[in-house]
Parts: C-alpha cells; sequence; structure tokens
C-alpha cells in the first residue's frame, strides 16, 4: 500500500519521463540529415525537330546575355543551358538552370524589379527597340515548345 504522497505520484512521474523521452527520439528522427541549399528554376523544353541549334543561336542572342547581365548586377547567383536528345517525342532536349541564394531572392522588391527593369531595357535597346524584341520572342514560339518549369531547392549534408 502506498502511503507516502511520493510514493502515489512516482508512478505518474516515471511515466512523464518515459514519454518526454521517447518524443525527443521521435523528433530526433524526423530532422532531416540535410540542410536547404540555393533553389533552381528549372524549365524543360522541346525543340522542333532538326531545330534544336536554330533555337540556341536565338538563346545566344538574347537569354544568354541577358542571364550574364543579371549574374553581374546580383540578381541570380548562376545559370545553365543543357542540351541531350530526348527520350521519345514527349520529352524535352533543352533544359534551363537558373540558380538563385533563396526563395526571398523570387519575391518581388522595388529593387530587384529596378535592376530587371534595367535589363530588359538594356536588351530591348541592344535588339533594335522593344517592337523588335517583342518579334524576336514571338519568333521563338515557332522552334520551341516549353513543357514544364519547376523549382528545386538543392539539399546539403549537415
Amino acid at each position: 500500500k502506498m502511503s507516502h504522497p511520493l510514493l502515489r505520484v512516482l508512478p505518474a512521474i516515471a511515466l512523464s519521463v518515459a514519454l518526454l523521452g521517447t518524443s525527443t527520439v521521435t523528433r530526433a528522427q524526423d530532422e532531416s540529415p540535410f540542410t536547404d541549399g540555393t533553389v533552381y528554376r528549372i524549365a524543360t523544353i522541346r525543340t522542333g525537330a532538326n531545330s534544336q541549334n536554330a533555337y540556341l543561336k536565338q538563346l545566344d542572342q538574347f537569354w544568354y546575355p541577358m542571364m550574364v547581365k543579371a549574374k553581374a548586377l546580383g540578381l541570380i547567383k548562376d545559370f545553365h543551358l543543357l542540351t541531350g536528345m530526348a527520350a521519345n517525342k514527349e520529352d524535352y532536349d533543352v533544359m534551363t538552370i537558373i540558380e538563385v541564394n533563396s526563395l526571398a531572392d523570387l519575391d518581388p522588391s522595388p529593387e530587384r524589379e529596378a535592376k530587371w527593369k534595367q535589363l530588359r531595357d538594356a536588351m530591348n535597346t541592344t535588339a533594335g527597340g522593344k517592337e523588335k524584341m517583342d518579334a524576336f520572342r514571338a519568333s521563338l514560339n515557332g522552334t520551341r515548345e516549353i513543357l514544364g518549369e519547376k523549382l528545386m531547392r538543392e539539399q546539403m549534408p549537415k
């Protein structure tokens, strides 16, 4: 018979300690062994039959110079252009990858928007005006189809 007050609460204390220990172990098991790294904006593109080279020439006139300047202005961290053979007629053969430091770099901000506008205006001037740049962009639709866009975050081991 438990007559001492401490003896009556001892089982409840033991159960509480056991449950707390279990929740700590569970929390540690749920914790990822990785930390969040940089963010990538990936676009998968299918070019028409025998038109990949023509599309790459178009990218060289607009996309590549724009990415070089965006990187110089600190708007992006890095960028990549990958090509390959499509596995089937529904597959992509071109992938563009734009790397930023974090998702916050994709949020609108007056400072970033001003830099992007400056960059677009400079590209329009280089191309011979906004109308010519719009016509150039429209011409891309004949050589490629954007199949998808995705944001992905790199995972770095802790």
